[in-house]
């Protein structure tokens, strides 16, 4: 009965996949001479270079096929996503979706793709997810393996950058079943490289880096000279996040290299962006100034606010260490207010933090006060926003396990109430019933074996569970209240210089200190829940290094518990690049080479 039901799928597949190739134009001479006649005009930085574009549409109208059309508008997008600015890339993606995707689905699905990657590019990430779920739809609608696998890829991106890491690693390993179907070496990299992605999110650096090697070597033998850029600048950035600043000055300078080659502007921009700031940790300011600013200027040339953004954030920070008051001030200033009308964010609170630091520097006390405290109350903003998001991801894998295993329960009794009329037909009902009686009683002689054990690994489970579940609660506590108390000596410095506002305040901010001041203490409880968690811990540091001090253990215990740069310069109330050079510095102190994973290392103890 399956089988007929088999082959009618399989023709259907052949003749759906035969069908949307064919939609897929290579588009006549006059058309693309225009496009890249505007492609050459958007580079050049000249004037009305969307009439070249505009021409380029009317050559295919006349052709009186959507399809063609379509295609036409795709490699407009194609050229608008590596020169052009992203308002007008949304702006003829949009154009080619009102097209009737049913003539020309992998067309369609490539415009969604392309409107995707514009919204990423200015940083319109709420409509990522929707725009990508549509992208699937049309990649499902032709039937094509490889797309729906690049489809799902980019919508497991967009997961991560909402924050779902969870959601994002579970949609890409289950992407793998299509991309093995498409038999597609470059898929596979692409899988690989969004994996890396999220495994870097996620704080699990050695498979970040793995997965970035092993997408690198699959694009280059696929010869995808951007994806194999991309993948070395991830590698970089992640070494970056992984304390590793020498493996990022190694690995930068080779993506950069590639993309120059391409001409692959954003790809140039975010390397070098991130080279500045890994001459900034390797304490090479003059290298990181001059990088820095170069990649300002042109990443304002091609409309990348996130790219400028991000690079003014890095120079401020150098500005800031050099005690450069008045250009300190400058390009905080600009971040600031552009990423407060943005809306509140992670690059939000680091533009905040910095815009305070350079008021006080500018010793501008009154103001610097005044910013601490939007940094506190939106920070606050920010956790609580991040812990219903992370309660609602929790509920939404709880309803579809549910409804995974309602219809998994259906299946299994379609599927025996199936075997059961089957049987009774060919007369095996006694058989059955004496089998059954075997069967159970085979099964609750097993049960019986059983049941001893799995009381003791349930009891040891709860155990664990609960000892985990104390030491996550003191480490909340403990981000709680040293951001408390950090947050009030800062803003108490910044009072002293302002005699006036310091007389009103100081005894309120005294009395605030005393009511939280037990740092000491709640250390020692966190020390005492984690030691019985991971197996004596601290002993096994202080085996390695006699001299480690107390700040370096609580940055190995936070490490051990897989807590990412941010969490932990949270919890120390510090900037992340000071996470980050601490982290350099306490592997230089456990001997450990210069290629090995700090985080790796500390797992293993």
């Amino acid at each position: 009965m399956q089988r007929p039901l088999f082959i009618f799928s399989f023709i259907t597949f052949g003749l759906l996949n035969l069908y949307a190739q064919n939609v897929i134009y290579e588009l006549p001479e006059k058309q693309m001479t225009f496009i890249n006649q505007g492609k050459d005009c958007v580079k050049e930085q000249k004037s009305n270079c969307n009439t070249f574009f505009e021409n380029a549409l009317k050559e295919s109208i006349r052709v009186d096929n959507d399809s063609i059309l379509a295609q036409t508008y795709f490699e407009i997008c194609n050229v608008l996503d590596f020169v052009g600015n992203s308002e007008d890339h949304i702006a003829y993606a949009k154009r080619g979706l009102e097209l009737d995707g049913k003539n020309h689905p992998l067309v369609t699905n490539r415009l969604l793709r392309e409107l995707g990657y514009a919204y990423s590019r200015n940083g319109t990430i709420d409509s990522l997810i929707p725009t990508y779920e549509k992208a699937i739809y049309w990649a499902e609608y032709a039937n094509d393996s490889s797309t729906i696998a690049m489809s799902r890829i980019r919508l497991a991106s967009s997961y991560r950058r909402i924050g779902n890491i969870k959601k994002s690693i579970e949609l890409l390993l289950d992407t793998r079943v299509f991309v093995e179907a498409s038999n597609d070496i470059h898929r596979e990299s692409g899988l690989s490289f969004t994996l890396a992605n999220a495994y870097a999110s996620n704080g699990d650096y050695d498979l970040a880096i793995s997965n970035y090697r092993e997408a690198a070597n699959g694009f280059l033998e696929e010869n995808d000279k951007g994806m194999y850029g991309a993948a070395i600048i991830s590698l970089g950035m992640v070494s970056l996040d992984n304390g590793n600043h020498k493996l990022a000055l190694e690995e930068l300078p080779k993506g950069i290299q590639i993309f120059e080659a391409i001409d692959d502007q954003n790809g140039i921009l975010t390397g070098k962006s991130h080279l500045g700031h890994a001459y900034y940790l390797d304490g090479d300011f003059d290298k990181a100034i001059t990088t820095l600013k170069e990649t300002i200027k042109k990443s304002q040339e091609i409309g990348n606010k996130i790219l400028e953004n991000m690079s003014r954030r890095y120079l401020a920070q150098v500005y800031i260490d050099k005690n450069d008051k008045d250009l300190a001030l400058k390009e905080t200033t600009i971040i600031y207010n552009e990423e407060k009308a943005r809306g509140i964010s992670d690059a939000y609170l680091v533009c905040v933090r910095l815009h305070a630091e350079a008021l006080a520097i500018n010793n501008k006390s009154s103001e610097a006060v005044e910013v601490y405290e939007e940094y506190i109350t939106k920070k606050d903003s920010i956790f609580t926003k991040d812990k219903e998001k992370e309660i609602a991801n929790m509920r939404e894998l709880y309803e579809a396990e549910k409804r995974e295993n309602q219809i998994e329960l259906l299946e299994k009794n379609v599927s025996l109430s199936n075997l059961q009329k089957t049987l009774y037909g060919v007369g095996m009902f006694s058989f059955i019933a004496i089998a059954a009686l075997l069967y159970f009683g085979f099964k609750q002689r097993i049960k019986k074996n059983k049941i001893e054990r799995e009381k003791q690994e349930a009891i040891y489970k709860q155990e664990i569970e609960f000892k985990k579940k104390e030491l996550t609660s003191q480490t909340l506590h403990l981000v709680q209240k040293n951001t408390f108390i950090q947050e009030l000596k800062e803003n108490l410095e910044k009072i002293k210089k302002s005699p006036e506002l310091f007389k009103v305040e100081f005894r309120r901010l005294v009395m605030l200190l005393k009511k939280e001041s037990a740092e000491d203490k709640d250390w020692e409880v966190f020390k005492s829940y984690f030691s019985e968690v991971h197996n004596n811990f601290d002993n096994k540091i202080k085996a390695i290094s006699e001299d480690i001090t107390e700040k370096e253990m609580r940055l190995a215990s936070f490490l051990r518990m897989s807590l990412s740069t941010k969490e932990i310069a949270s919890m120390l109330n510090v900037l992340p690049d000071s996470v980050l050079k601490s982290k350099y510095r306490l592997k230089k102190k456990l001997q450990l080479e210069k290629d090995q994973d700090l985080n790796g290392f500390l797992n293993t103890l």
